[in-house]
């Protein structure tokens, strides 16, 4: 009889609590904004940002994948290219890559400052359709060389930059499947792009592509002048409205 009316043991008190946890926890759990979906939707300012970043990566890779239908061929009718000379330009490009971006990308940040990442991923753009074209266009190896040490040295810049941003915008539990996304469109831009690049090339000419290249970086040179800084760089903004950054941090 005394032992009936003990009190509960703990063990009950901890089912208790437990089924209460239950029960509260999926009402406390918030879905993630960063699905495909839920970015085209831009409802919020990060899913804003997160497509602003997207758009940028997808035409990167398709400027990247529809140049390289007609670059290879036209090293090989300018300079007769083998195996040896690809395996040259490559270590070259390797090299240059890495330098932009464990070293060159870092200062530049460092100069211009936060408000000044856009004009940097802009010139980077403006590098990039350039180099390129006067690289297709030259008969002249060592100006390849020099316009392609420019080129890297954008590319990686452009990448370090877009990248550091991209994770500033997901939560850490979050910051995966948004560059889940990214890396799923890119990949779906490697398919797309070389199949676009030899359409280009079979019905406009082989020197279509080139210009479709240029294109695509003019485009993206605008469309970063438009609103890279009013969407990404601001979308940590408390107020969840897009404008500029008030606080400047000078580095």
């Amino acid at each position: 009889f005394f032992v009936y009316h003990l009190p509960l043991p703990v063990s009950s008190s901890h089912t208790h609590h437990d089924k209460t946890s239950q029960e509260t926890k999926p009402s406390q759990q918030k879905k993630t904004e960063f699905t495909l979906i839920n970015m085209l939707k831009l409802k919020t300012p990060k899913s804003r940002a997160a497509m602003f970043c997207l758009v940028i990566r997808l035409n990167m890779a398709l400027a990247f994948h529809i140049f390289n239908t007609v670059w290879p061929a036209s090293l090989k009718t300018r300079f007769n290219f083998g195996p040896s000379d690809h395996a040259r330009f490559m270590s070259f490009i390797g090299i240059t890559y890495a330098f932009s971006q464990g070293y060159l990308a870092k200062r530049l940040v460092q100069m211009w400052g936060k408000d000044g990442k856009a004009f940097v991923i802009m010139a980077c753009c403006a590098v990039l359709g350039a180099g390129r074209y006067i690289a297709y266009y030259t008969e002249s190896l060592i100006v390849i060389y020099a316009t392609f040490l420019f080129i890297i040295n954008a590319l990686g810049t452009m990448n370090t930059v877009i990248t550091a941003d991209t994770g500033a915008i997901a939560p850490s539990n979050e910051v995966g499947g948004l560059f889940g996304i990214l890396e799923a469109s890119q990949s779906a831009a490697g398919m797309v792009g070389p199949f676009l690049g030899g359409l280009i090339s079979h019905y406009l000419g082989e020197d279509a592509p080139l210009i479709a290249v240029v294109a695509v970086y003019g485009f993206l040179f605008s469309f970063i002048s438009w609103g890279y800084e009013r969407y990404v760089i601001s979308s940590d903004n408390d107020d969840g409205k897009p404008g500029r950054t008030e606080v400047k941090k000078s580095i």
